[in-house]
Formats: C-alpha cells, sequence, structure tokens
C-alpha cells in the first residue's frame, strides 16, 4: 500500500506544471543576456552555439544533415564572412521590456526585444529588430534569436509546448 501511494504521490507531482518564472529565473536569464551582448560586442560570434539549446542545434544538424560540430564550423565561417565586411554600430537586448510566461506544458519563459544596427557596404545602415527568446530545458537557460518563420517552426518542433506562444514578427529596415 505505501509502494502504491508513493507511486501515486510521484505521478500527481510530475503532472504539475514547473513554477512559474520567478526571480531566480529573471536573474539567470539576465546573466546570460549579459555574457551574450559582451560576446557579440567583442566580436566572439561562437557565443550563438553555446546559447541555442542542444536539442535544437541537433535538430538543425539533423536537417543538414550534418553533425552538430560540421554545422557549428559551417555556420561559424558563414558569419565569420558575413561580419567582415559588416560594421555592428549597436546591439540591445531590451530586459526592461522582457515579457514572461510559461508554457501550457509549464515551461518558463521570456521574451526580449532585441535591436541591432550595421552598417554593411551593400545595404548600408540597417536595423533588425526581433525577439529573442530565453527558454528553460532541465535546468539550464538558453537563448534564441526568433525572426524567420523557420526558426519558429525548428523551435516548435524541438518544443511543441511553444506551438501556442505567439511571437512577434522580427523585421529589417533601411535606417535614414
Amino acid at each position: 500500500m505505501l509502494r502504491l501511494s508513493l507511486i501515486l504521490a510521484a505521478t500527481i507531482i510530475s503532472a504539475l506544471p514547473a513554477a512559474a518564472f520567478d526571480a531566480a529565473d529573471r536573474n539567470a536569464v539576465t546573466q546570460e543576456v549579459a555574457g551574450f551582448e559582451k560576446a557579440v560586442q567583442e566580436k566572439r560570434y561562437a557565443v550563438f552555439f553555446e546559447t541555442v539549446p542542444p536539442r535544437m542545434m541537433q535538430e538543425i544538424a539533423r536537417q543538414a544533415g550534418l553533425s552538430v560540430d560540421k554545422l557549428e564550423g559551417v555556420m561559424e565561417r558563414q558569419i565569420t564572412k558575413a561580419m567582415a565586411s559588416a560594421t555592428l554600430l549597436s546591439f540591445d537586448m531590451d530586459l526592461g521590456a522582457m515579457t514572461t510566461g510559461t508554457t501550457p506544458a509549464g515551461r518558463a519563459y521570456a521574451m526580449i526585444p532585441t535591436r541591432s544596427v550595421m552598417k554593411t557596404p551593400d545595404l548600408g545602415e540597417v536595423r533588425a529588430t526581433n525577439t529573442t527568446l530565453a527558454l528553460k530545458d532541465g535546468a539550464e537557460w538558453y537563448l534564441v534569436r526568433i525572426d524567420s518563420p523557420t526558426q519558429l517552426a525548428t523551435l516548435r518542433k524541438v518544443y511543441p509546448d511553444f506551438t501556442k506562444v505567439a511571437f512577434p514578427e522580427g523585421r529589417i529596415e533601411a535606417v535614414d
């Protein structure tokens, strides 16, 4: 009887949603964002691979028919090449405008408005406005930029609990 009670209690506890976004989560996300912003300012673009959830990197690699290591190598070369001719004028993840929530499955998350301004030889000065999603997977927080339907589809494939979460549409525009 005791064993049945323990199994029943464990089943009930595992069915409860995780705690909502709290002060400890806010602190963890703030630290993750600070490290990410610093790396971008210092042009350490490998940070992009360090902050994406491993499950998403595995799915992207699977879609590309590559190992995760090969995918990261290809992506790093592409980013380095693209950024070689661009000048990053500003980059800001607005924690003051961050919104938080919990998915129907109980996963805590935050949406952080993100803006970058770059100058390129071909396009001149452009501003990209999008959302960075901070999501918790297990005990770790990760950052995922959401600015295209492809990125959103991959997120929802790997984390189906985000299917009904609405994201602002990203945009790129010329700066006058």
